[in-house]
């Protein structure tokens, strides 16, 4: 795997899936839309995520509150270091900087792992593929 400081040559958005990246070294990430919410990187966010760490009983959110906070409605480049989506809840505080989207769980799986869908592609967490 080359450094964490590859840049996105190709971004596409299935918005109520997934956000795939081909990377300028050739690798394709794929990354479930439930996890990148649940990551976001904002500090509301983080502070929330804190808060209800160590807790019991955490506040879940109503399922279809759940649904708009999973699905995507776009996402930008933000300089040359990060992405934004803008969440169909309206929540788009978060910066995603590829060094970020890069060690996120699953980036250094073998190909040959037997959870993978197919070459590099994992069914949790992001998928990666050389291409």
């Amino acid at each position: 795997m080359a450094g964490s400081g590859a840049r996105p040559v190709q971004i596409e958005l299935d918005r109520a899936r997934e956000l795939r990246i081909r990377w300028e070294d050739g690798e394709v990430s794929v990354y479930p839309l439930s996890l990148l919410r649940r990551g976001c990187p904002c500090a509301a966010c983080r502070a929330e995520r804190e808060a209800t760490t160590g807790t019991r009983l955490p506040t879940v959110p109503p399922p279809e509150v759940q649904r708009k906070m999973s699905v995507a409605e776009g996402v930008e480049l933000v300089g040359h270091y990060a992405l934004r989506i803008t969440w169909q809840d309206g929540h788009a505080a978060g910066i995603y900087d590829y060094a970020f989207l890069r060690s996120l769980p699953g980036g250094d799986q073998s190909p040959t792992c037997p959870s993978c869908r197919g070459p590099g592609e994992r069914r949790a967490g992001p998928k990666r593929t050389e291409q």
